[in-house]
């Protein structure tokens, strides 16, 4: 099964989205939720609108999508209410001030302090799995 890299990013008053190497193939909505549930047919009418001879092999058979977070603003979106800038900020080992930027579309984070981000919210993650109750 191909597992579909889906590059999400913000757009002014939405987010958008492209599929590394699905040439041609972008879709927009007004937030992230909705684009993650009109994704799949979004795909499928673009692969229907392709000649046999465009298609690639794995257009013919089952696939999965891994979403991947161009900038800071649209994950932000995404988790709001889960997850918050303070929260981020607290979990990531980063100024909240700065964090609130980033979020805000002001300033964008270098590739470092993005990893430092990516880092903070696995651990955090890890820590969630080990939470039970009897």
């Amino acid at each position: 099964m191909k597992k579909l890299k889906v590059v999400i990013c913000k757009a002014d008053y939405s987010v958008s989205a492209h599929i590394e190497g699905v040439e041609g193939f972008v879709i927009a909505r007004n937030t992230v939720y909705d684009l993650k549930k009109d994704l799949p047919d979004g795909l499928k009418f673009h692969i229907e609108g392709l000649y046999e001879e465009e298609r690639e092999p794995w257009m013919n058979s089952e696939y999965t999508f891994e979403f991947v977070f161009q900038d800071i603003p649209s994950f932000v979106e995404t988790y709001n209410g889960l997850l918050n800038q303070s929260n981020l900020a607290r979990i990531s080992g980063i100024n909240t001030e700065q964090m609130r930027q980033y979020a805000s579309g002001v300033k964008r984070p270098t590739k470092r302090t993005l990893q430092r981000i990516e880092s903070g919210l696995k651990k955090y993650a890890v820590a969630l799995q080990s939470v039970s109750f009897e």
